[in-house]
């Protein structure tokens, strides 16, 4: 657990060793405030001592105010330029984090986020990486404040009277004592892991949540019916209540300790005085700072808890971070070759999901230059098969490759841009309608967007938007239909023009008109690409060169529309269902009798 602590707060320096020294000097002007912050304390004792003489020096105390109102305002000028510092390097700290955390997500596979809830990433990126803004900021100078004023005030304090500074200290240890003892039977660690853990399962939930709401409004439900949240908010307080109960009569007494110098201070004090051993402005001096020697020491058990807390979050980002990325494999220096064809080729590919096998030793092939249909029942593994091409996944056994070259030997980047992939369920960046089209081509020109467009039938409806293609979609901005969404998509994918097109029910939201456009320009746009269609509308491929029948994840038949309905049972009965379902109405169904 330790060397985990050790581990993180070196990533965080580490981190912030581009501004080092930024930050060396944040230390140093919070050091310095916290020195001139006890001049004007000094200066009231000799004020005092030099009124208490006879006659009393009035040039020198006028001096000594001066000194005073100077100290005040050069702490408050180092304090200002330390918070600058630290603001500006925790600020460009955040920044190259988060770049370093985004740029790594994109690196990962597509398999990595199936096992991360939306809540938890948001809350890396977002909330941790913020919570090292408040250390660089604001902990890393205080602590630095916290024990140089102390130290130093105790310094001071023995030069004046080492028995009335012994007096001083005598609470000190038996604080840090009962803090330790509180350390010592607390879960510090175990209580930051849950609370991470709780809050991520919570962040997670008001993500769902904000997403349901259509289904949440339609039935009626409330924020309490949804169960997800509600436990999560539940656990986080109830973990927060225990936390208070179990510690908070330590830290009482902790926090009593340090407060008790007065106790200490002002009897042995007095006595001293009554003695004759000490002057009054000694006493005042050790009633004054011997008594607020403890103040930074508060500071310091503060930062402690939220260091806890700060080093839970990067270990997290830590985690983020050393996940593999996906990478090329070396294949015979295939890795450095690029496919000259680019027919998709199957070898006995087995994949699934956790324990449950999706793919079960498929083998087809996908010609170049032709269109190759997938379908199958639902969760028969169409839609997998097709991720695998593009390597959202790496399949357990077998292999895929792309003009004889496996997949797995070309580097990532180069494979995306040789495939274009058009989703049933369509990403829209909250943007303009041209940047989100520019994503499949960065330096495409306004009349490369317009054919792209209009080929996919997407031109009409983009120019009757308020300001065209430069119009906001998304969060914020104009919301898009289903199907206005999808031949965004499509038009995306046509600019960027990639020799291998996977549309994954790529016309699930078009009505028959806009379908039967779109399919028109896609045959004249899809010469010479290796094209693979998942459909569950049957007539969307009857016309393709061949269709392969998934069935519980194998593959159980393979040919055109006629030869399968000839000799395939299921693509068979599949056709039957789906003529059926064509001529099925709500009428007709009214019309039979109830039974």
């Amino acid at each position: 657990m330790q060397q985990q602590q050790t581990q993180a707060l070196r990533f965080m320096l580490r981190m912030a060793d581009k501004r080092r020294v930024r930050l060396a000097l944040s230390c140093l002007c919070s050091a310095a405030g916290a020195l001139f912050a006890m001049i004007p304390y000094i200066v009231v004792y000799r004020i005092a001592d030099e009124l208490l003489r006879a006659p009393a020096d009035m040039a020198a105390v006028r001096r000594l105010i001066v000194i005073a109102l100077i100290a005040i305002a050069a702490r408050f000028a180092f304090m200002g330029i330390s918070t600058a510092l630290a603001h500006g390097a925790a600020f460009h700290l955040l920044y190259d984090m988060r770049v370093r955390l985004i740029e790594k997500l994109g690196k990962l596979p597509l398999g990595y986020f199936g096992t991360q809830h939306s809540g938890r990433l948001k809350k890396v990126v977002a909330d941790d990486v913020e919570r090292i803004e408040s250390f660089i900021a604001h902990h890393l100078p205080d602590l630095t404040a916290s024990v140089v004023a102390p130290l130093v005030t105790a310094i001071y304090l023995f030069t004046v009277d080492w028995r009335l500074a012994i007096a001083a200290l005598l609470p000190i240890p038996a604080a840090f004592a009962v803090q330790g003892w509180m350390a010592a039977r607390g879960r510090r660690r175990d209580d930051m892991k849950r609370m991470h853990a709780i809050s991520e399962s919570m962040n997670g939930a008001i993500v769902e949540f904000v997403h349901a709401m259509p289904v949440i409004k339609s039935f009626n439900q409330t924020v309490h019916t949804f169960t997800r949240f509600r436990f999560s908010a539940e656990r986080y307080a109830e973990l927060w209540t225990r936390i208070a109960r179990n510690k908070v009569p330590l830290y009482t007494l902790f926090m009593l300790l340090l407060e008790s110098g007065m106790l200490f201070v002002l009897p042995f004090g007095v006595w001293l005085h009554a003695q004759n051993e000490i002057t009054l402005p000694v006493l005042l001096l050790f009633l004054l700072l011997g008594v607020g020697l403890t103040a930074p020491l508060r500071q310091i058990s503060t930062l402690a808890h939220m260091m806890q807390n700060n080093i839970e979050g990067v270990l997290r980002i830590q985690a983020v971070l050393d996940e593999k990325e996906q990478t090329a494999s070396a294949h015979d220096g295939s890795s450095s070759q690029t496919p000259q064809t680019f027919e998709i080729t199957f070898r006995e590919v087995r994949f699934g999901y956790g324990e449950r096998e999706v793919l079960k030793g498929v083998t087809l092939t996908a010609e170049h230059g032709k269109v190759t249909a997938f379908v199958g029942p639902s969760g028969a593994g169409k839609s997998t098969a097709a991720q695998l091409i593009a390597r959202f996944y790496d399949p357990m056994y077998g292999h895929i490759s792309l003009g004889g070259i496996d997949v797995s030997a070309i580097p990532p980047e180069r494979l995306t841009d040789m495939v274009s992939f058009v989703f049933q369920e369509v990403p829209i960046v909250s943007d303009m309608i041209s940047a989100n089209l520019r994503m499949g081509k960065e330096d495409a020109d306004e009349s490369e967007l317009v054919l792209a467009a209009q080929a996919a039938q997407a031109h009409s409806f983009i120019t009757a938007l308020p300001d065209g293609y430069e119009t906001r979609i998304g969060d914020g901005g104009v919301s898009l239909s289903g199907g206005e969404r999808q031949r965004l998509a499509i038009a995306r994918a046509i600019l960027k023009n990639a020799p291998v097109l996977i549309l994954d029910e790529a016309f699930a939201y078009a009505d028959a008109e806009n379908e039967a456009n779109i399919q028109e320009a896609l045959s004249r746009l899809l010469e010479g690409k290796t094209v693979v269609v998942i459909a569950h509308r049957l007539s969307t491929i009857m016309d393709a060169d061949r269709i392969v029948v998934f069935e519980d994840g194998e593959v159980s038949g393979i040919g055109t529309h006629e030869e399968l309905l000839q000799r395939n049972s299921l693509y068979a009965g599949m056709w039957s269902a789906y003529r059926e379902a064509e001529q099925w109405s709500l009428r007709k169904r009214k019309e039979e009798p109830y039974v």
